[in-house]
């Protein structure tokens, strides 16, 4: 009975120890979904292709690593990344908060730049061509819970209790791009700060067809693929995240030098 009970003990403990093994090797990821730089399905949490999606696919390939897109909300992703579950992320822009626990590449994957996208009724309606015209006409601005935006816009349209996630009142909190854009489209908000690409490609793809932009660029942003200080991703060829890290930064400068980073761009932008 001894014998049975420690046999069983040894098995369990060499099951985890090879679960354990086998996901330190693959490369764990988590992301949104943020057409066209990440596609995917929320509900089943799969990744199915975008133009960070393919970046990053060329960059792994030339680096040996296995790994493993999930799509998840932002907030759990971010979680993942300081509890170290997950290794790595994409499509995350850079806070001093959030270099605690993460890894920035030297080079960021694009720049973003965001514009306001409104419907067509408001643009008739309003020139907006500064903050202090938001606030003038006093129209509704709708935002992702958790996304950053910058300094300035925060400066605009102060938080009344940052603590306890008491808003201006001029700003409307969503979950998620898809839901600002739906109430942009049903006029339930007037204005959406949104990197331009993303929004226009949305509007095309989607079936709110009155969305349009303010042509002035709010502020510009750099988006990263990043890793976290926790990961324990380990393979012969790469000791820890940060020899993956080293490796990285090198692929992605001379990815981005070449002609397939613009053909990638080209593709979705068609």
């Amino acid at each position: 009975m001894i014998k049975l009970f420690y046999t069983k003990f040894i098995y369990i403990i060499l099951f985890f120890h090879l679960e354990n093994l086998y996901a330190s090797e693959i490369l764990r990821i988590c992301s949104g979904v943020s057409p066209p730089y990440i596609e995917g399905n929320m509900e089943i949490g799969v990744a199915s292709g975008g133009i960070e999606v393919e970046i990053i696919e060329i960059i792994f390939k030339k680096l040996n690593i296995k790994y493993k897109i999930e799509i998840i909300p932002w907030a759990k992703c971010e979680f993942g990344l300081n509890a170290g579950t997950f290794d790595a992320s994409l499509k995350v822009s850079k806070n001093s908060e959030r270099e605690n626990f993460i890894l920035y590449p030297k080079f960021p994957i694009w720049e973003s730049n965001f514009v306001f996208f409104t419907n067509v009724e408001t643009k008739n309606l309003y020139k907006i061509e500064s903050y202090d015209d938001v606030k003038k006409y006093k129209l509704k601005i709708g935002i992702s819970r958790g996304n950053t935006y910058n300094k300035d816009f925060w400066e605009s349209f102060p938080w009344i209790d940052k603590e306890n996630k008491k808003y201006n009142s001029l700003i409307e909190v969503s979950h998620n791009h898809e839901e600002n854009m739906r109430k942009l489209s049903e006029n339930k908000i007037s204005l959406y700060p949104q990197d331009k690409l993303i929004g226009i490609y949305s509007s095309k793809t989607s079936k709110y067809k009155n969305i349009t932009y303010y042509n002035y660029t709010l502020f510009k942003k750099d988006y990263f693929q990043v890793f976290s200080k926790k990961s324990k991703f380990s393979t012969s060829q790469y000791k820890n995240i940060y020899d993956v890290l080293n490796n990285y930064n090198s692929e992605l400068d001379k990815l981005k030098k070449s002609d397939n980073y613009n053909k990638i761009f080209k593709k979705y932008l068609k």
